[in-house]
């Protein structure tokens, strides 16, 4: 018998739907994308699913795209250009979603994860979630429209969360409104339950007690991550704060174009639209995934897992500002969203 590596079923009005990989953290694969985007179709139309509900099998919602098999597809077949396109109007499509459309957070929710979940009305985290944008670290940028929802965010918080891949707890989740709702993870069955049988989410009296890193140094993030990345790299370089000593080692390891990339991209959204984003980003990404920085960082993250990538160029004073503004050149058919 087949795996169904996303699966869908009905429950009283609540259509589920189930990731069901645990094995690669639920990455999404260009199957289960298309899969997903036709069932939410169907049920947008169908008069007794009045809500939706999405799951994870295991520790985590979804770790992000298949990104290791964009990796395989190199030279081969068009695999890069047509996930993209699908994950995208995806994204898209759930945040048109006329119905409550519930994700639950109780693990491991990262970048094309939470393009699956932020754009439904309601996320509900409790004390395992883990939410981060990480892929600066492998040659690419803060994608599924990360431009979007990390440039509304106030005094250099986007950026920051953008360019380093810091991992929020549910604490930070909910100060910064990814999460809508918090619970602690026993009450968790019981709280299904409820939202299936009658889409209530009774939750107020809950708030995750836990510190948060990013509300400690709010001033010392607002102070560095509002500039362009020379000035953001000069500022951590010359800190005498412990956390951009430690910001700046991280920052050195990751990509060079694509920090650059990401900090133009979360700056240049600001008063764009979520569909605005997604066709700046596409076109964008059709240019990122051809770069070798990106073989050589996914390769280096998740397939030899040597952790040592060979980044063109090596550091951000090699950064040639000319081919950064083409990496946002359109040169594919539009998504047309």
């Amino acid at each position: 018998m087949i795996k169904e590596f996303i699966q869908f079923k009905k429950n009283k009005n609540t259509g589920i739907i189930k990731l069901n990989r645990p094995e690669t953290l639920n990455a999404l694969n260009f199957d289960m994308a298309i899969k997903f985007l036709k069932k939410l179709s169907e049920w947008e139309g169908e008069k007794s699913i009045k809500r939706i509900l999405l799951i994870g099998e295991g520790k985590s919602l979804c770790a992000g795209g298949d990104i290791k098999s964009l990796f395989l597809s190199s030279n081969k077949n068009d695999l890069k250009e047509k996930f993209f396109k699908k994950e995208y109007l995806l994204n898209n499509s759930i945040n048109n979603f006329s119905k409550d459309y519930l994700s639950i957070w109780n693990g491991i929710v990262m970048g094309g994860g939470v393009g699956l979940s932020i754009y439904g009305n309601f996320r509900l985290s409790t004390e395992k979630a883990k939410l981060a944008m990480p892929e600066t670290a492998i040659g690419f940028f803060p994608d599924v429209g990360g431009s979007y929802f990390l440039s509304k965010l106030k005094n250099g918080i986007g950026l920051y969360l953008g360019l380093t891949g810091k991992v929020c707890n549910a604490r930070d989740m909910m100060d910064l409104g990814f999460a809508t709702h918090y619970i602690p993870s026993e009450w968790l069955p019981k709280t299904i339950d409820r939202y299936i049988e009658s889409g209530t989410l009774n939750t107020t009296k809950y708030y995750p007690e836990m510190t948060s890193e990013i509300k400690e140094n709010k001033n010392f993030i607002e102070d560095v991550f509002q500039y362009d990345l020379i000035k953001i790299i000069g500022k951590l370089k010359n800190s005498k704060n412990k956390l951009g000593q430690e910001i700046y080692s991280h920052l050195l390891t990751r990509c060079p174009m694509s920090l650059a990339v990401t900090v133009k991209l979360i700056k240049d959204a600001e008063s764009k639209t979520l569909s605005e984003c997604l066709e700046i980003e596409y076109q964008l990404s059709q240019h990122m995934v051809y770069r070798n920085d990106f073989n050589n960082g996914v390769d280096s993250v998740l397939i030899s897992k040597n952790h040592q990538p060979q980044w063109s160029p090596s550091s951000i004073d090699k950064i040639n500002y000319n081919d950064l503004d083409n990496m946002f050149v359109s040169h594919k058919e539009k998504l047309y969203l």
